[in-house]
């Protein structure tokens, strides 16, 4: 490995420093986020020459870069410059959070990295479910009004003045949940099992309270391959229940997803028919701007002058395509497309390979986290958790740690002994 005159942390740190002024563009004179994206080429040039290694530190690298390079011409694209600018500049704040955190796989204090999920999981929780919009209505009505009443309510963060939509809080908090339930089947000590198994009950139940039906379905698959790679016993329990239900999709497929999404409301998006009118305003935008995309953020204003829609009524609720794949090929086009999928491909890759060649609490975190980049891609089928710039910024974060540990060295140098 080339000498490293910048220490892994304080590069991090250091790119760091730009996020906040970024993410919080649209609230700071305008030549601060020029200055922040100066800071950062800047540093990735320092950090360029004393590895003298300009790219390659992190197998995402060309897939991040590509990702970069469609901004520009995203934002000349754009119907609304005025919405897209900010959000390039916290998307630049989400890629930046992520980099500082995957370039941490040879830092030790990586071993910490179970409790930090543990406690970011419960610290998440604690932030959101005061700030959720949770509704009792029919989408699963397991839980009456009263017990939403007991909830701890009104709290506002800057970027969200009218509270987290549940589906966004689901998104987010679930990506806790695999981790957690991999700390709690092998955890390092019994002080860790004990707080792993409150944060995935207390996950769990904050799921189910937000009826947010994508986020149950992923948190399901999730579980059970989790449960499946950390518990021999559960295999053929769950090969042979994914049989079954293999044979009851092709046999009442269709009814079960119209079951599963039957509410048909005139706000929000609530049933099938609605979703895939949104999905198909999505395609007709990927096919009409195939190399650009609409521009991000431009979805709702592209979709009500180019693609009305009858079923649903586009406003603050709806701002997306709910779903992520569909999501991206509007907003960036098919490269857009191409390179997000390569990007959660590279991550899944890395952490498979961590699973089969790591060993042990670096072996728990990649399967929790594969668990968690699961979670992501079927409830994105879905939805678009990462929509909302305060929830993105926490998921790209949550990338980079999974970066991080997936590339972390096993065996004898292994930081977890």
């Amino acid at each position: 490995m080339p000498h490293q005159h910048i220490p892994s942390w304080l590069f991090g740190l250091l790119l760091l420093l730009a996020a906040p002024v970024l993410f919080f563009s649209q609230h700071l004179p305008q030549w601060a986020p020029v200055a922040a994206l100066i800071w950062l080429v800047a540093i990735l040039l320092a950090r360029g020459w004393a590895t003298r290694r300009w790219i390659g530190h992190t197998p995402a690298d060309i897939i991040l870069l590509g990702l970069l390079l469609l901004l520009p011409l995203n934002q000349l694209i754009a119907t609304d410059a005025s919405i897209t600018l900010p959000r390039i500049y916290a998307f630049i704040a989400d890629i930046t959070i992520f980099y500082a955190l995957a370039t941490q796989s040879h830092n030790r204090a990586l071993r910490w990295a179970g409790w930090l999920i543990l406690l970011g999981g419960l610290l998440f929780i604690a932030a959101t479910v005061p700030g959720t919009r949770f509704f009792s209505g029919p989408k699963l009505p397991i839980f009456n009004r009263s017990l939403y009443d007991l909830l701890p309510s009104g709290l506002r963060l800057p970027g969200d003045k009218d509270g987290f939509n549940p589906n966004m809080t689901a998104g987010l908090l679930a990506l806790f949940l695999p981790p957690a339930l991999a700390i709690s089947i092998r955890p390092q000590n019994w002080g860790q099992r004990l707080l792993a198994s409150i944060t995935t009950l207390l996950l769990v139940l904050v799921l189910f309270l937000t009826q947010s039906r994508g986020a149950i379905l992923g948190m399901l698959v999730a579980t059970v391959l989790v449960s499946g790679l950390m518990i021999r016993a559960l295999r053929w329990l769950w090969w042979g229940g994914a049989l079954m239900m293999t044979g009851t999709l092709a046999l009442r497929g269709r009814a079960l997803v119209e079951l599963f999404l039957s509410s048909d409301t005139n706000s929000g998006v609530q049933s099938l028919a609605q979703r895939t009118e949104l999905w198909s305003r999505a395609i007709y935008a990927g096919l009409d701007f195939p190399f650009t995309g609409i521009g991000l953020g431009n979805f709702p204003d592209i979709t009500q002058n180019l693609y009305p829609t009858y079923r649903v009524v586009i406003t603050a609720d709806v701002p997306h395509a709910h779903n992520i794949y569909l999501q991206a090929l509007a907003e960036m086009g098919y490269p857009g497309l191409i390179l997000h999928l390569a990007f959660w491909g590279v991550l899944l890759a890395a952490l498979i390979g961590q699973i089969r060649h790591g060993s042990g609490l670096q072996k728990v975190l990649a399967t929790g986290l594969l668990g968690s980049m699961a979670h992501f891609l079927v409830h994105g089928i879905v939805d678009t958790p990462t929509y909302s710039p305060l929830s993105a910024i926490v998921i790209w974060g949550i990338w980079g740690l999974t970066m991080a540990v997936a590339l972390a060295p096993s065996g004898e140098t292994s930081l977890y002994d």
